[in-house]
Order: structure tokens, then C-alpha cells, then sequence
């Protein structure tokens, strides 16, 4: 059984990993951005 805190934490689980990869594309590749 999945509990609104279990759903918010993997939502903010990802929500910072995506930033985190974002944030490493646009050191490591900055002519896309």
C-alpha cells in the first residue's frame, strides 16, 4: 500500500536527481544551454 508520504518523498527523490543531471549537462556541455 503506497502512502501520500511514500508518493511525496519519491516525488522529491526525482524532482532533485533530474535537477542534479540538468545542473551536470549545463557544466559539462554549456553550448547547449
Amino acid at each position: 500500500m503506497i502512502t501520500y508520504s511514500g508518493v511525496v518523498s519519491v516525488v522529491a527523490i526525482a524532482l532533485a536527481a533530474v535537477t542534479v543531471v540538468y545542473l551536470l549537462i549545463a557544466l559539462l556541455d554549456p553550448e547547449r544551454f
